[in-house]
């Protein structure tokens, strides 16, 4: 595996330099908005002019995050042409930002790349991966500490959600002591674990009601109780008049369902072809979930080893034709 940079070498790179580009992968999750503004916040404290730049928008439930004005998906190319460093986040691979963000990344830029998916490729002219970390949004606090700079209650808001949706509210394997000692100097900082819950949770839009109960009519499970999976199709966002920010979260209750050990589900896009997303869980005391990142590899996507996602490049009948085959092979091994 590549060696990694050390946290003091990606900082002198960017005291180095002046303008930034800070980018995360397509369909962001909490831990990929939360690294980002973050570490906006981080630059910004530094001095720096910093821009975030995503493909996709970000979910209502977390427009409550401090700087959460900054986040863009659109931005010119005059504003794009001074940028000298692209900081991509919580991303195993460049190609995950999306075309419209990488081509315009001048050649010239600098592209750090720092990430905790054991997934990574190292594609950064400087990488900081930390396959041990919890969250990326750990990862974005122990750069802030070793900068010298005070972690503000603006940063501990974004780094405690960053780090509460990455380990699925402490109950994902990925959730060690560090992540919870963190979790106790960012609650030192001011953050209310009872209305960050409040805020992602209890605030659900009508419309992701009506989707999520349209998404539930097309559950299935499989001969032997193992394997589920849902679909949403584009006729779906239509009726419901919801949007793909909506499905997040949907894919956890399958995975809940009892006797699962993979949950999947199966998205339309808007160019016709399926974004899957797997999740697994722990068999039994003596076996480890199925690697579903073993699995979305093999069509070119990536994550951990108990959640992970890919596209497959079919329509939707053929697609789960595909996954369901290749995770029954993998639960027989």
């Amino acid at each position: 595996m590549p060696k990694s940079e050390t946290i003091q070498n990606i900082l002198n790179v960017i005291r180095e330099h002046k303008v930034f580009l800070i980018s995360s992968h397509i369909n962001p999750d909490g831990d990929s908005i939360s690294s980002q503004l973050a570490f906006y916040s981080f630059l910004s404290d530094l001095g720096k002019k910093v821009y975030i730049f995503d493909s996709d928008s970000m979910p209502s439930h977390y427009k409550f995050l401090p700087y959460a004005d900054v986040y863009q998906t659109e931005l010119d190319d005059q504003s794009l042409k001074n940028v000298e460093v692209a900081i991509i986040l919580d991303c195993g691979n460049l190609n995950r930002i999306g075309d419209r963000i990488l081509e315009k990344i001048r050649p010239e830029c600098i592209i750090i790349n720092i990430d905790h998916h054991s997934s990574n490729d190292y594609f950064g002219k400087c990488n900081f991966v930390d396959i041990n970390a919890s969250a990326t949004s750990e990862i974005v606090f122990g750069f802030i500490r070793k900068s010298g700079l005070r972690v503000s209650y603006e940063h501990a808001i974004c780094l405690y959600t960053g780090i509460v949706m990455d380990t699925g509210c402490f109950k994902f394997a990925n959730t060690n002591a560090k992540s919870h000692r963190i979790v106790a100097q960012l609650i030192k900082e001011g953050v209310k674990p009872e209305r960050i819950s409040e805020l992602i949770y209890d605030i659900i839009p009508y419309r992701k009601a009506k989707l999520f109960g349209k998404v539930l009519d097309t559950l299935q499970i499989s001969s032997d109780g193992k394997i589920a999976y849902v679909s949403i199709t584009n006729e779906m966002y239509k009726k419901t008049k919801s949007e793909v920010t909506d499905t997040e979260g949907f894919i956890d209750y399958v995975r809940s369902l009892d006797g699962i050990e993979v949950a999947i589900l199966f998205r339309e896009t808007d160019s016709d072809n399926i974004k899957v997303s797997l999740r697994s869980k722990r068999r039994d005391h003596d076996r480890q979930p199925i690697n579903v990142d073993q699995i979305a590899k093999e069509f070119d996507g990536g994550g951990h080893q108990a959640a992970a996602g890919c596209v497959v490049l079919e329509p939707l009948n053929k697609a789960i034709d595909i996954i369901l085959h290749r995770v029954s092979i993998a639960m027989d091994q």
